[in-house]
């Protein structure tokens, strides 16, 4: 006697986390949501936390042409990182799937330090507010969307 096997319901977070934010990330030119995710795999660990895809410029004329991906980019890594950019497009077109980005363009901005993303402090209405969307959620993952929304909550 078999039993059947029953499917479960439940969803990863990432799979319906990423649907949401997918129409943000058109708007800003970039095909899907789950580039920004898997950004650290493309460019590798040296280059993770210091460079950011900000836009991929898709060309008005016609079809046959590649895109060119804006990549912000801090100044201590511009330099090593222009030697291997032709290694970053080929990861990232295999990620996509297909030879969508042609170029990179690199825009130099600082990234902003650890210890500056933890100086900007969000209002005390915005974390009485998270505090009470917090209440009915219990143990670790109490913690971890706490420190989501505060990160978000500086950010804006």
């Amino acid at each position: 006697m078999t039993k059947a096997i029953r499917k479960s319901r439940a969803k990863p977070i990432g799979e319906l986390v990423g649907g949401t934010l997918d129409p943000l990330m058109r708007k800003r030119g970039l095909a899907r949501a789950e580039l920004i995710a898997w950004w650290p795999d493309i460019v590798g660990p040296r280059y993770a936390g210091l460079t950011a895809p900000q836009r991929i410029s898709w060309p008005r004329s016609g079809e046959g042409r590649a895109a060119t991906l804006v990549l912000h980019v801090d100044p201590s890594v511009a330099l090593p990182l222009s030697y291997e950019l032709e290694g970053v497009r080929d990861r990232l077109n295999a990620f996509l799937g297909f030879r969508a980005v042609g170029a990179i363009k690199l825009v130099q901005h600082p990234f902003p330090t650890p210890a500056e993303k933890m100086s900007r402090q969000p209002d005390k209405e915005a974390e009485r507010r998270l505090e009470a969307r917090l209440a009915g959620v219990e143990g670790p993952l109490r913690e971890s969307l706490r420190q989501l929304g505060r990160a978000v909550l500086s950010r804006s």
